[in-house]
């Protein structure tokens, strides 16, 4: 295998400057970095002072009437505005190209979500550049899961990558090489599939349900293809060989394949998913290899107006890509990314944070898989951003790092929140205690509408400030930190109970206070002194 050597980071031109004349204002930022980047220019600099004058340019020329973006069905209507960019709270869109491809897929939603569209278009980016781009000792393959309830538009995140490798494919027919939808059913199936597509996304379904099935030991096929993900994560790289398969039937041996970037993107609901993690998956570092993206919010608005069609710039950069990957592929060569000097100063800083974080929890291994691949997965995220926004020279700059960084520390936090519930799994001692003392607030807090019908009957030691020990049983029987525990739902439970006494934030209270009380009960009822733990 040979190596193309990476040129220049910033090739300067003749003249090292913008014309705002040059650009007719439907450009996405990514295409305006690129020409930047081109020429020698701060890309970043270069958008502002593009778009200022544009803003001046737009107001000499008086007020202009809002239309749809490129081939979308939006009306000619200043009343009428198309999807805003992707923006969320919790994670901010991605830069450049990536950014782009979201957006498109978030106008194109008929229920937009920021997080759905960054899934999909990262997805799609790690479909076509994981193989033939690399870092160090590493391709750029990804595993993501997005988290979500049900009936929020997830499905939109197969249907816009749907529409962008359709389009891609008019002008390139061998586009749909990088995505598949296929539902592989065990791990030998996949490594078959891969030996005439080494480098593509799997768009899965219902993901959740999936790995509440690997996570089964009776299931052999399952529990192959959960070896088989494992195994392939880090074998996207240059010289890095995946293994084949043998069978006692040699005509139907699989030889092994040499940097196979398999990268695998899926949606799923809150319980399937976190109930099916089991504590197996986290120690043999599976978890550790995915990237978790949850959207809380609610069921988004109706876009009335999604956009159809992808515009020009984005299709024509998207084949781009695709015929560069194949090229690439074709003459057996591997093009490096490479790091700006600040930007590799801050993927290091984060380095040395996912070492201390990982020194601080030493008999933790939830915790400790959280953090082992997560510098890792940094630097693939901010090195796929780079090849997107310019695959002839990719350089890492400052905002891909800090974006990249940004979405491992939104993975982490939601694994951290979910250990720390009891929502994972079997769960952890202190994960139940604090999962407990949560359900006891929520009940304590409850406005008189909102109390279900099945606990009205403990109303009279509810509005006391108290906690009957049978609706803790009845809230525990279904969350998998309880339900799942090695000795049972009822030892869960009582064992929780027992350590938040111990620490002082619950306290069982005796027949003379209840007879003070005038309750009569055959139940334990508690008294929750840590009622604001969150």
């Amino acid at each position: 295998m040979t190596t193309v050597p990476n040129g220049p980071e910033s090739p300067q031109a003749e003249t090292a400057f913008l014309q705002a004349a040059d650009f007719d204002g439907d450009e996405q930022d990514w295409y305006i970095e690129q020409c930047a980047n081109e020429i020698g220019v701060d890309p970043r600099e270069a958008v502002r002072e593009v778009r200022a004058a544009q803003k001046r340019r737009a107001r000499l020329q008086g007020p202009t009437v809002a239309v749809g973006e490129q081939g979308g069905d939006a009306p000619s209507s200043s009343a009428v505005a198309p999807a805003q960019p992707p923006t969320s709270s919790g994670l901010a869109p991605p830069p450049g190209f990536s950014g782009a491809l979201a957006q498109f897929i978030y106008g194109a939603a008929p229920r937009p979500v920021p997080e759905v569209a960054i899934v999909g278009a990262l997805g799609l980016l790690a479909g076509i550049c994981g193989r033939e781009w690399n870092i160090p000792q590493s391709g750029l393959n990804i595993y993501m899961v997005l988290v979500a309830r049900s009936a929020i538009g997830k499905e939109a995140m197969h249907s816009g990558i749907a529409h962008l490798v359709a389009a891609a494919n008019k002008k390139y027919n061998r586009a749909r090489e990088f995505v598949i939808y296929e539902d592989f059913a065990s791990g030998p199936a996949l490594v078959k599939h891969l030996i005439n597509f080494p480098c593509s996304v799997n768009v899965a379904g219902e993901l959740g349900h999936k790995f509440r099935q690997m996570a089964e030991d009776k299931d052999n096929a399952m529990r192959s293809l959960r070896k088989q993900l494992t195994n392939l994560y880090s074998k996207s790289g240059q010289n890095n060989i995946a293994g084949g398969i043998a069978y006692s039937n040699q005509e139907n041996n699989v030889m092994s394949m040499e940097g196979v970037a398999f990268s695998l993107i899926g949606e799923t609901t809150p319980g399937p998913f976190f109930e099916s993690i089991t504590r197996g998956m986290m120690e043999d570092g599976f978890m550790s290899r995915f990237n978790v993206i949850e959207y809380t919010g609610d069921r988004p608005a109706k876009n009335l107006f999604p956009t159809q069609v992808p515009s020009g710039a984005v299709v024509d950069h998207l084949v781009g890509l695709m015929s560069h990957a194949h090229l690439l592929r074709d003459r057996k060569q591997f093009q490096p990314v490479s790091f700006a000097p600040t930007a590799k100063a801050m993927l290091d800083a984060f380095e040395t944070e996912c070492d201390a974080a990982i020194i601080r929890a030493p008999d933790d291994e939830g915790r400790r898989q959280m953090w082992n691949r997560a510098h890792l997965k940094a630097l693939r995220m901010s090195a796929l951003l780079a090849v997107g926004d310019h695959p002839l020279f990719p350089t890492v700059s400052d905002g891909h790092a800090d974006w990249a960084i940004s979405l491992v520390r939104h993975d982490i936090a939601v694994f951290s929140k979910r250990i720390e519930n009891g929502d994972v799994g079997e769960g952890s001692d202190d994960g139940r205690e604090r999962r407990l003392v949560q359900l006891c607030r929520e009940y304590l807090m409850m406005r008189e509408g909102d109390v279900p019908p099945s606990a009205r009957k403990w109303d009279s030691i509810r509005q006391r400030g108290l906690v009957p020990h049978s609706y803790l049983s009845q809230k525990t029987q279904r969350l998998a930190a309880f339900e799942k525990y090695p000795r049972g739902h009822k030892t869960a439970l009582d064992l929780a109970i027992r350590t938040a006494i111990d620490n002082g934030r619950m306290s069982v209270l005796g027949p003379a206070i209840l007879n003070e009380l005038g309750l009569t009960t055959k139940g334990k009822i508690y008294a929750v002194l840590d009622a604001d733990l969150t």
